[in-house]
């Protein structure tokens, strides 16, 4: 068996896949149509942000055709396909031809690919879709994504989604834990505090946004601006637009860290935070998880919302066993729940032909 895994490696959980299924046994290669500044591993990039529209097509055509001979199956991410123009509202045109030739298709789903703005405002109290200030995401985009959803379901064999609030608008997926950490090759730290006598330094408050409306940053800000007016030793470090190489070093140095707190499930900073024995803090929202999370309760993250953040961090500071606890709890989660190799035989099962 032979997997491709494209168009894009958003948030490295392709290539985690991809790695995790070659050690089983598994060809499978990641292709990007275009590198980011995340600078995520891959093996085959188009560069399609460089060259003439000719050269790109021409790039896109070679690289297809082998794919056509070379891949049994086609693990698309991000909602996308090699041959798709979102603007151009021009969508999956390969699929009929792959599901011709016999290809199995497979479609992963990770966020605002099928994230509906319009439904999330109406049944959600709080959502990312209440306060993205992204121009283009409008009623007119989310007509598109019900086309593209119900074309994919048309064709795909399985779909996946890796946040459990995707699945109220793809019926029949299923949710699949994020593959991009290897609790192998991220080891836990001792942290700062840990290093150096007490009183002598602030604690650091690690937020990582790749989008700042959509995570909740102001909230994150206003939150230890809050502590700090308070005269809390605390530091807040915000951080935005490094290589992905670089995160291991950055989280080692936090003390605790705050993600998400709008979108109401983890991301992929958490799991990486976890597995260094670092506590986090973001919002769940319950009603997800009790549906679609089988491992809702495990879960070691202290639960927040944008309101009781300054609160729930100023509880945490004060309770250093809590603290150690969460670490130690977060490196067993990732163990459990996050291992590629794990995840890895549950997609590989999802390649199989149903007999």
């Amino acid at each position: 068996m032979k997997v491709l895994h494209c168009p894009t490696d958003t948030g490295g959980n392709p290539w985690g896949l991809s790695r995790a299924e070659r050690a089983l046994g598994i060809q499978s290669d990641v292709m990007v149509r275009r590198g980011d500044s995340s600078r995520y591993p891959y093996d085959v990039d188009l560069q399609l942000r460089s060259g003439t529209w000719p050269a790109r097509g021409y790039r896109i055509a070679k690289f297809l055709t082998h794919a056509i001979r070379e891949y049994d199956v086609f693990h698309f991410n991000w909602g996308m396909t090699i041959l798709d123009y979102w603007h151009w509202d021009i969508n999956y045109l390969e699929l009929p031809l792959l599901k011709k030739l016999g290809k199995r298709i497979v479609m992963t789903f990770q966020g605002c690919d099928a994230r509906m703005k319009t439904w999330s405002r109406e049944h959600f109290a709080t959502s990312a879709c209440q306060e993205c200030d992204v121009a283009w995401c409008t009623e007119g985009l989310d007509r598109i994504r019900m086309k593209r959803i119900k074309k994919i379901f048309t064709y795909a064999d399985h779909v996946f989604a890796l946040n459990p609030d995707l699945l109220h608008v793809l019926p029949g997926a299923e949710f699949l834990p994020y593959a991009s950490v290897d609790p192998n090759e991220w080891k836990p730290s001792v942290s700062r505090k840990d290093q150096q006598p007490n009183g002598m330094r602030p604690v650091r408050i690690l937020h990582l946004p790749t989008n700042r409306a959509i995570k909740g940053t102001r909230y994150v800000e206003q939150a230890c601006g809050r502590l700090s007016d308070e005269g809390m030793p605390i530091e807040l470090q915000v951080v935005e637009g490094v290589p992905h190489a670089r995160m291991k070093g950055i989280i080692e140095q936090a003390d605790l860290v705050v993600d998400q707190l709008l979108i109401g499930w983890y991301g992929a900073l958490a799991v990486e935070a976890m597995a260094l024995g670092k506590p986090v803090l973001c919002y769940l929202r319950e009603e997800d998880l009790k549906r679609f999370v089988p491992f809702h309760e495990e879960i070691p993250v202290v639960r927040t919302t944008k309101e009781t953040l300054a609160d729930d961090i100023r509880a945490l500071i004060a309770d250093s066993g809590k603290m150690k606890h969460l670490g130690l709890a977060g490196q067993q989660f990732v163990r459990n729940h996050h291992d590629p190799l794990k995840i890895a035989q549950r997609t590989i099962r999802a390649y199989q032909p149903v007999a």
